[in-house]
């Protein structure tokens, strides 16, 4: 974490993961995974609802990747739940 893919790669699975996040309805916060085909193309594989929130999960690690520590990222979500 995070991926080693190019920038353009990146955005454009992050763009893709925020259409399903909204297509799908969800709230608050979740993680969707991909593969690349033919390490070009984003596939997603799903989207889960109730990732993991152990220091060692994914989205913890992808929130580190982003700047987030634990603790902030776990601050974000009891704020999201408040509001």
């Amino acid at each position: 974490m995070p991926a080693r893919i190019s920038k353009k790669i990146t955005k454009k699975v992050q763009n893709i993961a925020i259409q399903v996040f909204k297509l799908i309805r969800c709230k608050g916060f979740s993680r969707v995974d991909f593969i690349l085909k033919n390490s070009r193309y984003p596939v997603v594989l799903e989207i889960n609802s109730i990732p993991g929130l152990t220091p060692t999960s994914l989205l913890p690690k992808a929130a580190k990747a982003a700047g987030f520590s634990f603790s902030q990222l776990l601050d974000e979500i009891i704020k999201y739940g408040i509001a």
